[in-house]
């Protein structure tokens, strides 16, 4: 299952936590096929752009870690103005993931919609 963790300060996105995979390996080969590694590139690729984003477009100072089935993102030691120049991509990414959950409970119901991905938000 994939966790992502979004953390606040009141109204305010200061960055994310995602671990996991939608399923194991084995069970994407042997029982659903193709189609539920989709669940995972869609989080990676929505995940990675905001990191792209900031970095690259925004020139933003961020702190971030990648590894295979986890990304963190923390914009909490950065200045105030800078906080504020990456809430439309972190606002973005909460909307698109919003998006993607909707569409695989209207796919698949939300007990198997749950199966595979859980978000979470934290206050810090």
């Amino acid at each position: 299952m994939i966790k992502v963790i979004i953390f606040k300060r009141k109204h305010i996105s200061l960055g994310f936590k995602i671990e996991g995979h939608a399923l194991s390996r084995e069970e994407i080969e042997s029982t659903t096929g193709d189609s539920y590694d989709m669940i995972c590139n869609s989080v990676s690729v929505l995940s990675q752009s905001v990191v792209i984003g900031m970095q690259e477009v925004l020139k933003l100072p961020i702190k971030y870690e990648i590894n295979d089935g986890f990304l963190s993102l923390n914009l909490n030691d950065l200045k105030e103005e800078d906080i504020e120049k990456g809430q439309v991509l972190l606002l973005t990414f909460e909307k698109s993931l919003e998006s993607l959950m909707m569409s695989l409970e209207a796919s698949f119901g939300k007990n198997r919609r749950n199966k595979y991905i859980k978000i979470k938000f934290e206050e810090v």
